[in-house]
């Protein structure tokens, strides 16, 4: 048997795919996920293909304490309010469940005296200071975090995020649990629920729109496939069991535009519309990429590209 490790929001689209490289390493896995989002039926598929070291519990965190037996080599909190759409019309929800359910399972760390802590964090934290032009692309770890306007509902998500950061390294201060924060940087799979860019795409190549709405075509983004931010994490996983702490990109430095991403996902389904273009949505940053050079420090390089990512996605 090898470490015992915990991951919360275990259902969703890094969770799922962090907790099946996890079991199929070996590792014993405490999967955690209240099925807001679905996906509960992977992770029962999951914990049946590795009887004995697959433990699945269906609990909202952010309705009370986190009680569990036994400390942990590793936990990663991934569970989250997430996506634009969601946020815009819940701010105040996105904030409560964030904040409770990361104070939940950081008081669980403090108490069980746990191994490595990992955070799973944004690069909304610092979206906007790319626009004020303070923040470089590709952007390193070590930015100022920002938000422009406090009360745009969407910025709710990233009001968390970084209170989230502050509380884990506040608990590394005061009560010496080891911090790992990880900003993940446009994440996607097969998966994935409608609310994101390539999803979103996917659905109207499937209803055939066209003319093709592009919303923001000259912002720019660097995607990273889910398999990939998996190996990601337990790239940075097997460094923090080594002593390595603070904060890790998770992203690929292939910055692409919108409207490029566009294309490659026309030539991947073989539909090629007319395109129409619209004004970014508000608050939406100009530019996202990476500058993963830390991670990359730890042997981690993008294995899947893109096309073969869409077409995963396209197949599903």
């Amino acid at each position: 048997m090898g470490a015992r490790i915990l991951v919360t929001g275990a259902a969703g689209v890094i969770g799922f795919e962090l907790a099946r490289q996890i079991a199929e390493r070996g590792d014993e896995l405490v999967a955690i996920d209240c099925g807001k989002k679905g996906g509960l039926e992977d992770l029962d598929a999951l914990k049946a293909k590795h009887p004995g070291r697959v433990t699945v519990m269906h609990d909202d965190l952010a309705q009370g304490p986190l009680e569990l037996d036994g400390r942990f080599d590793a936990i990663f909190h991934l569970a989250a309010i997430v996506g634009v759409q969601y946020v815009t019309d819940h701010p105040y929800e996105t904030l409560v469940v964030n904040l409770r359910s990361t104070l939940a399972v950081l008081d669980f760390a403090i108490r069980s005296k746990s191994g490595p802590f990992f955070f799973a964090s944004s690069s909304e934290n610092y979206a906007s200071g790319v626009d004020a032009g303070f923040v470089k692309v590709p952007t390193p770890e070590d930015v100022i975090l920002s938000i422009d306007r406090i009360a745009l509902p969407r910025w709710s998500y990233a009001a968390s995020k970084m209170a989230g950061e502050s509380a884990v390294f506040g608990a590394a201060s005061e009560h010496g649990i080891q911090p790992v924060v990880v900003r993940f940087h446009n994440v996607y799979g097969p998966r994935m629920g409608q609310t994101h860019v390539v999803p979103e795409m996917l659905a109207r190549v499937k209803q055939r729109v066209d003319p093709f709405p592009i919303f923001g075509a000259d912002q720019t983004r660097s995607f990273l496939y889910v398999e990939d931010a998996g190996r990601a994490l337990l790239t940075v996983l097997d460094a923090a069991r080594n002593g390595a702490s603070g904060l890790f990109n998770i992203g690929s430095p292939d910055e692409k535009r919108i409207d490029e991403l566009a294309r490659v996902i026309f030539d991947v389904t073989g539909f090629h519309p007319k395109l129409e273009l619209h004004p970014a949505p508000p608050g939406s940053v100009a530019r996202r990429a990476p500058n993963i050079a830390k991670l990359a420090g730890l042997g981690f390089a993008p294995r899947v590209g893109l096309e073969d990512g869409i077409r995963a996605c396209w197949k599903r």
